[in-house]
This record gives C-alpha cells, sequence and structure tokens, in this order.
C-alpha cells in the first residue's frame, strides 16, 4: 500500500478528491439567488430616474426662464 517516498499514492489522490469537493460551492449554493439584489436595484434605478427626471425639468425651467429673458432684453 506504500509506494516511493513513503507516501501512499492512492491516500494522496483521495485527499485530492476531497480538497476539491470542499473548494467547490455546494448545489445548494450556486443557486442561491439574492432576491432581496435586484428589488434593491430597481428601487435605487426608480429613485434616479425621479432625480433625473426633476433635474430635467429645472433645466427645462431655466432654459425658458433665460429665453424669455433675452427676448425682453432691448437690443444693443
Amino acid at each position: 500500500m506504500s509506494s516511493s517516498n513513503g507516501y501512499d499514492t492512492s491516500l494522496q489522490a483521495a485527499l485530492a478528491l476531497v480538497e476539491a469537493a470542499v473548494s467547490r460551492p455546494s448545489p445548494a449554493n450556486r443557486f442561491n439567488i439574492d432576491r432581496e439584489g435586484p428589488a434593491k436595484r430597481a428601487r435605487t434605478l426608480r429613485a434616479l430616474q425621479q432625480r433625473f427626471q426633476k433635474l430635467n425639468e429645472y433645466c427645462d425651467e431655466t432654459v425658458a426662464e433665460l429665453r424669455a429673458s433675452l427676448e425682453r432684453a432691448p437690443p444693443r
């Protein structure tokens, strides 16, 4: 059962298989989907969309005010 150098090659092979199995994630962990993650991202994206919409409305109002003030200004 022993090989050269005093090591059992079948034991080494078995240990290598055990180490490989331990380092791999279990099937349950591989398919464990974070169900809260997408909901959090959706809430964040919705909040960003609202902020950008408000910013866009503010920019539109500001541009309209600038155009109106330029139209009221006397020509030079």
